[in-house]
């Protein structure tokens, strides 16, 4: 019997992708605009939500991790950080699959982008959708100080959609559309910042 569709992680896939559109348009066009950022912020929780959704979800788990590691080399000729942020949603991914080999997968996401917040981040959202709604977000909000006071606290921002029903009616995200999308807005946007600066 076919799953019903869930709205609710469409519509987060969605805020994700406009969110990280907004913010990769701060980064590489209007640094000057740090209202672009903050926006920005709301993105990688919403990819860390889906990251939980898709590891319990998938049929074929190999098949699915291998999508994300190649995605993430893909990348990395495109992105600031050559050790991508998609490297650190797979870690996130194996140590929700393979939770007894978490602290090494904590160890190995030292040097990817985002790091050891991002792991820690993950498994605070983990908690309050899998395990304890209260203590969940309190590790979400104590997680936030291993960057000290910067921008990135306004990821918090993205916790109401997690807890709340929102459920919008929106165009089906197609599993493979993040996968082109992801490289091909950067490579896009590094274009327009080249025949700017032409």
């Amino acid at each position: 019997m076919q799953k019903e569709f869930d709205h609710k992680l469409n519509t987060i896939k969605w805020i994700g992708i406009i969110t990280m559109l907004i913010d990769h348009m701060g980064y590489f066009l209007f640094p000057q605009l740090l209202w672009m950022r903050v926006i920005g912020r709301i993105a990688f929780p919403c990819f860390l939500y889906g990251i939980i959704e898709g590891t319990n979800r998938t049929h074929n788990y190999k098949k699915y991790i291998t999508r994300l590691l190649m995605l993430g080399v893909i990348s990395m000729p495109i992105t600031p950080n050559t050790l991508n942020v998609i490297f650190l949603l797979a870690l996130f991914s194996l140590s929700i699959k393979y939770k007894k080999y978490l602290f090494v997968f904590l160890l190995l996401s030292i040097p990817v982008e985002y790091g050891v917040y991002g792991m820690l981040f993950g498994w605070a959202i983990y908690w309050i959708k899998e395990q304890d709604r209260d203590q969940g977000i309190l590790f979400s909000i104590l997680v936030q100080f291993i960057m000290g006071i910067s921008v990135q606290a306004f990821s918090l921002m993205a916790l109401p959609l997690f807890l709340s029903n929102i459920s919008l009616k929106l165009p089906k995200v197609s599993k493979y559309f993040f996968y082109v999308f992801y490289p091909a807005h950067q490579g896009i946007l590094i274009l327009i910042v080249m025949w700017i600066n032409r």
